[in-house]
């Protein structure tokens, strides 16, 4: 059972740490979050605990977070230096862990892996990334298939959503992070995991 003490601390965090509009995604994605836990027989209050954390870092200045990812342990590649914002799952994760002392390692997993996906990705953190895509403000093209798709299949939700994002950054002539790929190749079964392995 999720500690409601945890869960309110982690609320706050996020109102402290972001702006008006992002908060007010952060509790959206976190009901969306909740809503699939409940559905697919995950934990609601460790899949909110994940999606209220899961953006806190999001708003933090580019030389802050790459010297946080630095200070952590964090390895940034040539495309994260760059693009320091890609670094904001990681950086959430670690200091959900220090600051607000989560040591639920899943919950950390989702959070870290929520932007580009990642291969083994576990049940609560296929429900964060699917949730971060459908939320109710979401409109993109597409969005109310996967949200239908979501109720069903959580890994092929998040198989759609991933390869929907490779695709709008192959367009817009955006480079894709490589774990994108990765996780895309594991989800869709050409990984080195086997698919089945983590139960969704």
């Amino acid at each position: 059972m999720m500690d409601d003490s945890l869960l309110a601390a982690a609320e706050n965090y996020a109102r402290e740490h972001l702006s008006g509009k992002r908060h007010a995604h952060t509790l959206r994605v976190a009901d969306t979050a909740e809503r699939l836990a409940g559905i697919h027989n995950l934990d609601p209050g460790r899949a909110r605990l994940a999606a209220l954390l899961h953006d806190s870092a999001r708003e933090m200045r580019k030389e802050d977070m790459l010297r946080l990812a630095g200070e952590k342990g964090i390895h940034a590649n040539d495309l994260e230096r760059e693009r320091p914002m890609l670094l904001h799952g990681p950086v959430a994760a670690e200091l959900a862990r220090e600051d607000l002392g989560v040591e639920d390692d899943e919950v950390l997993d989702a959070v870290r892996a929520h932007t580009m996906g990642e291969p083994g990705m576990g049940p609560l953190a296929l429900a964060l990334y699917v949730a971060d895509k459908i939320e109710p403000d979401r409109d993109q093209p597409g969005v109310e298939t996967l949200r239908k798709l979501a109720l069903k299949d959580l890994r092929k939700a998040a198989m759609v959503a991933l390869d929907r994002s490779i695709s709008h950054n192959e367009e817009r002539g955006r480079p894709t992070h490589p774990r994108s790929y990765e996780a895309l190749e594991w989800l869709e079964g050409r990984g080195g995991e086997h698919p089945g392995e983590h139960g969704v």
